[in-house]
């Protein structure tokens, strides 16, 4: 009796951990700034991207090293919806979570800027199928950017459900915003733009030219000599 419940026992765990490695289909990585991103293993595959403005590519992250977003500067995403599997998916919804500093512009779907959440339905994705959705963002002005940064990393999560099924797979696009800083030499505090300081031309070192005008003092004090001598002379005369 206690062999039979030793076996069963045995083969009760090896049918949990067969379960959990046949059911944890779920791959994950840690992102920069804490969290993770993780993508369903199964038969819908979503892939998140963003445009490195630099190299004119997209991208799946922009690390912290990697080129940074200004203020009111325009960014490129793209999204991916694969169908992985062998059968039809019927509807799939997919949902997009922009981060903070990041506006809506324009993009497939309907936008609730009080979650800042873009979505929309796909009707149908045959196997092995792509669909691709094109989507822009605009980084915040930098007035609304943290004072206490210089440089924050965000994350834009996709997440795509195939309704009726449970088939969950969301990735995440990490790419980080720099802040523009304003000092008093180029704002006052009304954020008027303060000009630098006109150029000041300096006298010119005397040079050759210079002895011309000083050989002209002489002849400036005997002409000065010559006509007083010249009004006393008059005047003694004009007495006698």
């Amino acid at each position: 009796m206690k062999k039979y419940l030793f076996s069963f026992c045995l083969f009760a765990v090896g049918y949990m951990l067969l379960a959990v490695s046949v059911n944890a289909d779920t791959s994950c990585q840690p992102i920069y700034g804490g969290g993770q991103t993780c993508e369903q293993v199964g038969n819908i595959s979503v892939n998140k991207t963003v445009l490195n403005p630099k190299t004119n590519t997209f991208v799946d992250n922009l690390d912290v090293n990697d080129v940074k977003f200004s203020p009111d500067q325009t960014i490129n995403f793209k999204i991916n919806i694969t169908n992985t599997g062998s059968a039809k998916l019927n509807k799939i919804s997919l949902r997009d979570v922009f981060p903070q500093f990041v506006n809506f512009v324009s993009g497939t779907g309907n936008f609730e800027a009080s979650m800042k959440l873009l979505s929309f339905t796909i009707d149908g994705l045959n196997p092995n199928e792509t669909k691709t959705f094109d989507i822009q963002g605009k980084v915040a002005p930098n007035d609304q950017l943290p004072n206490d940064k210089g440089i924050v990393c965000v994350v834009n999560q996709a997440v795509a459900t195939v309704e009726g099924t449970g088939q969950v797979s969301q990735d995440n696009s990490q790419f980080c915003i720099q802040k523009t800083v304003l000092t008093a030499e180029t704002t006052t505090k009304g954020g008027l733009k303060v000009f630098p300081q006109p150029t000041i031309t300096t006298t010119p070192s005397t040079g050759p030219e210079m002895w011309s005008l000083l050989g002209l003092i002489p002849t400036g004090t005997l002409g000065y000599f010559l006509r007083k001598k010249s009004l006393i002379k008059n005047k003694k005369n004009l007495s006698a």
